[in-house]
C-alpha cells in the first residue's frame, strides 16, 4: 500500500492542462476533417466548388473557369457567345495582356483568324458561320507563382465580365 501512494505522489497530474490539450486535439481533428471535405467537394480544383461560371449583364457572354489553379498545372478558360453575337461574320474576344503573361497559352480552340494588341489587351478574332454560337476554349498553364490572377473578358457587343483565380503551389 505504501508503494501505490508513493507512485501517485510521483505522477504529476494537471487536469486543467489535460482538458486544454483535449480541446486543442478536438479542434485539430475538426479542422482536418473540414480540409478533407473541402478537397472532396472540389475546393482545391476539379469539383463543384472549384468551378465558376459568370455571365455578362446582357447575357451575351458566358465564361467558365477554374477558381483555384495549381501553379504550372493545367487550367481551362471557356468563353461562350450565343447565336446572334457575330458582327460581319466574326466575333472578337479580348483578354488582358497581364493575365496572358501570367498564363502560358497551350492551345486555343478554335484557332483565331487573327490576334492583335489593343492597349493593354490582346484581341482574338474568330470566324463564325452564319449567325451561330461560338465557344472558345483556352488551355492554360499558370506560371505566375502564387497569388491571385484577375482579368476582364470582353467580346463583340457583349458586356465584359471579370474573373478571379487563386494560384496555389
Amino acid at each position: 500500500m505504501g508503494e501505490a501512494s508513493d507512485v501517485a505522489d510521483v505522477i504529476d497530474e494537471r487536469p486543467a492542462f489535460q482538458r486544454r490539450e483535449w480541446r486543442v486535439n478536438r479542434v485539430a481533428w475538426v479542422v482536418l476533417v473540414l480540409i478533407l471535405l473541402a478537397g472532396l467537394a472540389g475546393l482545391w480544383g476539379g469539383g463543384a466548388l472549384g468551378q465558376a461560371r459568370v455571365t455578362g449583364a446582357d447575357g451575351r457572354l458566358q465564361v467558365d473557369y477554374d477558381r483555384f489553379v495549381r501553379n504550372l498545372g493545367e487550367s481551362t478558360l471557356q468563353v461562350r457567345f450565343p447565336p446572334g453575337s457575330a458582327h460581319e461574320g466574326s466575333i472578337r474576344l479580348s483578354l488582358s495582356q497581364d493575365y496572358l503573361a501570367d498564363n502560358e497559352v497551350m492551345a486555343t480552340t478554335p484557332d483565331p483568324m487573327s490576334v492583335t494588341a489593343e492597349g493593354d489587351r490582346l484581341v482574338y478574332e474568330f470566324g463564325v458561320r452564319g449567325d451561330g454560337p461560338l465557344t472558345v476554349t483556352f488551355d492554360l498553364r499558370p506560371n505566375s507563382g502564387l497569388g491571385v490572377l484577375e482579368t476582364t473578358v470582353g467580346g463583340t457587343s457583349a458586356k465584359p465580365v471579370r474573373i478571379r483565380q487563386l494560384v496555389y503551389p
